[in-house]
């Protein structure tokens, strides 16, 4: 595997295979965790697997809405006491999918219909009929992790700034040197 041809994980399927609704379980191995862990500054990443469920949106023939799950595990320092901990990562995606040859369609469909809130996001354009769902998995990945997590119990505690001695002060001290 490497980095630049495939990025940080690859796991393509087709956008018709993800219309008409996948189920799949993604577990990353060692190596790929330890690729991972180094792209984002972890000391490791100790777990991480998602869960994605896709299926056709009814209503928006062209659309395809894709869950994921996604669980793991991370080794990080401190933000505050540069010491190794341990914790859980976990986030969820939603969001939806469109091959790039529906576009136009797609628009013209959404503007028959009144928008909500939900429906602010665009879809993701897919392109060459290929869905690449480890690309979603690093992007929740992105969500989840927090660089700068704070270890249990960790308080950062702000140190006192030095105070400028006071005008009279210096005048005070100028007079005795005299």
């Amino acid at each position: 595997m490497t980095e630049s041809d495939e990025g940080l994980w690859t796991h393509r399927v087709r956008f018709d295979s993800a219309r008409q609704g996948l189920t799949l379980d993604l577990t990353a191995d060692e190596p790929r965790r330890k690729v991972i862990a180094e792209a984002f500054g972890m000391i490791s990443l100790d777990a991480l697997s998602a869960h994605i469920v896709t299926h056709d949106v009814k209503g928006v023939k062209p659309l395809v809405h894709l869950h994921l799950e996604l669980r793991g595990d991370v080794t990080q320092e401190c933000g505050v006491t540069l010491e190794a901990f341990s914790h859980p990562i976990s986030a969820d995606l939603d969001l939806d999918l469109i091959e790039s040859r529906d576009v136009t369609d797609e628009v013209a469909a959404i503007g028959e219909n009144e928008l909500g809130l939900d429906d602010l996001d665009e879809p993701d354009v897919i392109h060459n009929g290929q869905v690449d769902l480890g690309q979603y998995i690093i992007e929740a990945l992105g969500e989840a992790y927090d660089p700068f997590a704070r270890k249990p119990g960790a308080v950062f505690e702000e140190p006192e700034p030095e105070r400028e001695p006071s005008p009279f002060a210096v005048l005070a001290r100028l007079k005795r040197d005299e």
